[in-house]
């Protein structure tokens, strides 16, 4: 075989070799970002169930302190009943 095909092939052989090497790392970032692509996925589900779970809780919260100031007037006129009671006596 002749210098230049052995050169010729030498080159096709390396470019073929660049090829490959370059399909390899295309392959890899395509599965790395498949795998980003599922991370995301999960940080937004638990995103969204934190955040009906804060609304849940803010809710409840929030009913609790109407609660709390529907009670302290009563404890208030029970405390004050109590008192003249005791002073009545």
């Amino acid at each position: 075989m002749s210098e230049p095909i052995r050169e010729a092939l030498a080159r096709m052989s390396a470019a073929l070799d660049r090829l490959d090497a370059a399909s390899l790392r295309h392959a890899d970032g395509d599965r790395a970002r498949q795998t980003l692509e599922s991370e995301l996925s999960l940080m937004r589900e638990d995103r969204h169930q934190l955040a009906r779970a804060l609304d849940e809780e803010t809710a409840a919260r929030l009913l609790a302190e109407t609660h709390l100031a529907d009670l302290a007037p009563r404890i208030d006129r029970a405390i004050a009943a109590l008192r003249q009671s005791l002073a009545q006596d």
